[in-house]
């Protein structure tokens, strides 16, 4: 990977689901009507951590590897690196950390 994120950013590659939404009539409603869904991605890389007032680093709640769900309307930026989508957000726009059972 060669973007390595700083303070509390992370690059994630969206898990796509080619979910389409239809209505009962069969009309396929865009994404831009199904407000609050969330999307499912899998972080590529991410930062050391931030820095708090003190000087403390603050680590991470996620790691490279991970799947996580975030809010398909959270602030992000999109990036085309290599012919690959990536997306850069903060980690304060993950919503859950997806796990297996076993862990």
């Amino acid at each position: 990977m060669r973007l390595k994120p700083v303070n509390d950013k992370i690059v994630v590659k969206e898990n796509k689901t080619n979910k389409e939404e239809k209505t009962a009539g069969g009309i396929i409603l865009p994404d831009t009507v199904q407000d609050g869904t969330l999307n499912e991605g899998t972080v590529i890389a991410a930062s050391d951590g931030m820095y708090s007032a003190t000087g403390t680093m603050i680590p991470l709640v996620v790691s490279e590897g991970d799947t996580i769900l975030y809010n398909k309307n959270a602030q992000k930026t999109e990036h085309r690196i290599d012919g690959e989508d990536y997306i850069l957000m903060s980690v304060n726009e993950v919503m859950s950390i997806v796990r297996d059972n076993n862990e």
